[in-house]
């Protein structure tokens, strides 16, 4: 072979490995992406943004108000006590905690502690001097004539103590029993002093106790009473029955529900649609609106109880607020909402009725 054949040879290979090399590099451009996006190509549409499945209520008009509970403990302010007219041993004594006694009523009899001193010489003498016993006994008879010295009541009320006994011994002035006189019985209120603005005399309250079960007594906020308990850091309050329904006993334990503000027609929210903005006084919610997005809106509040809030501003009537989905919301972000549990069971029962129907 010449020279000039295999300089020619040697060309057309050359040429051949070219070729080969661009087609290759064509190919890896290719499968890179190198060429146009195959969206401008073929005119495929863009990637979908997410949606965030949620759940939400509709802001609904419902009556809210703001209570306080206390506790605290009923209070006579006129007591009628009776006392022991001489020492010696009650008898007869009937009376219990709560009954009532009648002004002029007999509640029970004290026995003289010299006439039983004599009774029992008298036993003694009949062992000694049967004989002069028999006079003895008729001079016993003649100084203890009744069954003792009876205990009457001066005025009505109802019995606030457990009483003095039966055949318990009494000095002479003795309490025997406590007497109150139902009309002056009070609530007297233990109110922390970072409940003390909220409480204003005047306010309406609920008083129940173990003592009346199932049992509400209405009454009203009366004035500070001048004791504070450093202690528990809490004031005295009084608080006054207003109905006919009261406790009659003293120093009964009870709680107070005090109504310190009200609103009869509030567009309320659940208090789980509800979020802090960090850092500051400030709230918001997020609303579905018609394009199908959570919109960020901030709320004025008003009251507050553990499961709805008032809102009086930002919101109104039946706009649709977002329940669930946490700090995962933003402003725009495309929401769907998840049919509610309720409304999911009726859907199903209709399914199956009319499926049945069609059979």
């Amino acid at each position: 072979m010449t020279r000039r054949g295999t300089a020619k040879s040697i060309f057309s290979a050359v040429i051949i490995s070219a070729v080969a090399g661009l087609a290759i590099a064509a190919t890896v451009l290719a499968g890179c992406g190198g060429g146009k996006p195959a969206a401008d190509e073929g005119g495929a549409a863009p990637a979908q943004k997410p949606v965030l499945l949620v759940s939400a209520e509709k802001a609904d008009v419902h009556p809210m108000k703001s209570e306080v509970r206390l506790l605290g403990k009923t209070v006579a302010t006129r007591h009628v006590i009776i006392r022991s007219p001489t020492p010696g041993r009650i008898v007869g004594m009937k009376l219990v905690s709560g009954d009532s006694v009648r002004k002029g009523q007999v509640v029970a009899h004290v026995i003289n502690r010299e006439i039983e001193a004599a009774q029992a010489g008298l036993e003694v003498a009949r062992k000694i001097e049967p004989n002069e016993a028999d006079a003895l006994a008729k001079s016993v008879g003649r100084y203890n004539h009744s069954v003792g010295i009876p205990v009457i009541a001066p005025e009505a009320g109802v019995v606030s103590q457990p009483p003095a006994t039966s055949g318990q011994m009494v000095a002479d002035l003795d309490t025997l029993v406590d007497l109150i006189d139902p009309a002056s019985v009070y609530v007297e209120a233990s109110v922390p002093v970072s409940q003390l603005s909220f409480v204003k005399s005047g306010m309406s309250a609920t008083v129940t106790s173990a003592i009346l079960p199932g049992i509400e007594m209405p009454a009203r906020v009366g004035p500070m009473m001048p004791a504070f308990d450093a202690t528990t850091a809490s004031s005295a309050m009084r608080m006054d029955f207003v109905g006919a329904q009261r406790i009659a006993e003293a120093g009964a334990p009870v709680e107070i529900r005090v109504e310190t503000a009200s609103a009869p027609v509030a567009v309320v929210i659940p208090a789980s649609a509800l979020f802090q903005d960090p850092g500051a006084d400030q709230y918001h919610v997020f609303v579905v609106g018609a394009d199908g997005r959570a919109h960020r809106t901030v709320v004025k509040l008003g009251l507050r109880d553990p499961e709805r809030v008032q809102v009086i501003a930002g919101i109104k009537a039946g706009d649709l607020v977002i329940t669930s989905g946490g700090y995962a919301l933003s402003d725009g972000l495309n929401v769907h909402v998840a049919q509610p549990a309720v409304a999911q069971k009726q859907s199903a029962s209709k399914e199956q009725s009319g499926s049945g129907d069609q059979q």
